[in-house]
């Protein structure tokens, strides 16, 4: 039998879009990223900072069209450890993550 997950709105999920506290959206699933975001390279490696700001930039969000289009099957298997729930209703209103400037997620309080 299927775990009965907790529901959760969009703008539920919006609410969690620090770097302390960020949940994203995949395919209508709702995934805490928070310790991924605390180990992530990006903090140190010069190489990966280009992630970590796609990341920053997509908390709260779906980015479900932008997960797919950079993961493969096998980053989308590693995901059920990070889920927390699932979204209310499907959301048919996707749209891209637009990418901020390091400067931009600062000014938000981001990071």
């Amino acid at each position: 039998m299927a775990r009965p997950w907790p529901r959760y709105s969009l703008e539920e999920v919006a609410r969690h879009c620090s770097k302390d506290d960020a949940w994203i959206v995949v395919n209508d699933i709702v995934y805490n990223m928070t310790p991924h975001l605390a180990n992530h390279g990006g903090w140190t490696l010069g190489s990966k900072q280009t992630t970590l700001i796609a990341l920053l930039s997509a908390m709260g969000q779906d980015c479900t069209d932008d997960f797919v289009e950079v993961h493969s099957e096998a980053a989308l298997k590693m995901m059920p450890s990070m889920q927390v729930g699932v979204l209310d209703k499907p959301n048919t209103a996707r749209r891209r993550v637009r990418y901020r400037t390091w400067e931009e997620l600062q000014a938000a309080g981001s990071v």
